[in-house]
């Protein structure tokens, strides 16, 4: 999934990485290539994962970026490409093909788009096919990297059992070695014959959750059934990780301004500070012009919070959210995401 900045000037949200990666795709080719020779492969690596996930970035925020770094601009700011299309064309001038092709297969978003690439062409079920007689494990690091709607086509054509134990596999993955990597591509027919010994990194209840929420209601059902009975802790993360603050734009009217009833303010205004502009409307919209002022006021005073407080009131909001759907009080009109 590709990341998409908020139009802001306020990069407090930003990571440093994510920052960095803003600053390196605007500066000259040249000013990179002497930046990253004093970095390590492990400050380049986490870099180029954030400009792969990079999709568009508005001139305000580049702007309060660059002057982060070097001071206020006063030329015109924008990209030059974007995240994908940068590192495969930038990368390799800047690193040398050699280096650029080590760092390239060990970022996480490039791997899997060469993998969609080659395989989102081929069926569900021939692809089925060829994984259904290896190891579970084998088969939920194929599904890391093949996307959820693919996963979901894949695993969809298996046997419940099987199913539920890709996917607690799938959500077990922290670490993917490259090595298995390269046994997997040998094995769906598309293998450079590059060995790496390291790692990838895998958010793995993340990727089962967007997995299992791609599957047909019944197959999901099925699954997290199993799946509740081989590890309920594991079942529960999931099933929290296939409900997105997001999905809240898509609540009938009546069910929002119940939840404003339901939840105090200052955590509603924490909540926000992490939502996108579309979910934060939906709130605002619901509300008289003082009440949302109050709260635009508490959310301003707040300041910078930490991603862990936002996303504890997000979930304790979308707890509430859903005890009123199954009471009938509130609904939702479309699909949700999958909380990042």
């Amino acid at each position: 999934m590709t990341t998409t900045l908020p139009a802001t000037a306020d990069i407090s949200h930003l990571t440093g990485a994510q920052r960095a990666a803003i600053f390196v795709m605007y500066v000259e080719e040249d000013v990179v290539r002497q930046l990253f020779e004093g970095l390590g492969e492990t400050e380049i690596r986490a870099i180029g994962k954030a400009i792969s996930e990079l999709d568009r970035v508005d001139a305000t925020t580049v702007q309060a970026v660059i002057s982060h770094f070097a001071g206020d601009l006063s030329r015109t700011l924008y990209l030059q490409h974007q995240g994908d299309e940068y590192l495969h064309h930038v990368f390799p001038n800047v690193l040398g093909p050699e280096r650029a092709k080590r760092m390239l297969r060990s970022i996480e978003p490039v791997t899997r788009n060469d993998f969609r690439k080659t395989f989102g062409r081929l069926e569900p079920g021939a692809l089925s096919a060829r994984l259904s007689k290896e190891h579970p494990q084998t088969i939920a690091v194929a599904c890391a990297v093949l996307g959820p709607e693919m996963t979901a086509g894949v695993v969809g054509h298996f046997e419940p059992e099987l199913q539920a134990a890709c996917i607690a596999r799938l959500a077990k993955l922290r670490k993917i070695p490259m090595e298995l990597l390269e046994d997997i591509e040998e094995l769906l027919g598309c293998s450079d014959g590059v060995a790496e010994s390291s790692t990838m990194d895998a958010d793995g209840p993340k990727l089962a959750a967007e997995a299992l929420g791609s599957l047909r209601d019944d197959l999901k059902d099925d699954v997290l059934s199993i799946l509740a009975e081989i590890d309920e802790d594991l079942a529960g993360e999931i099933s929290r990780r296939m409900f997105s603050f997001e999905l809240l734009k898509s609540a009938d009217a009546r069910g929002i301004q119940r939840i404003l009833k339901e939840v105090e303010r200052r955590d509603l205004a924490l909540a926000l500070k992490g939502a996108g502009p579309v979910v934060s409307e939906k709130f605002f919209s619901n509300m008289s012009t003082r009440a949302a002022g109050f709260l635009r006021d508490d959310m301003d005073a707040m300041g910078p919070v930490r991603l862990s407080d936002v996303e504890t009131a997000q979930e304790a909001i979308m707890a509430v959210a859903l005890k009123l759907e199954e009471d009938g009080d509130l609904m939702f009109l479309e699909g949700g995401g999958v909380v990042e």
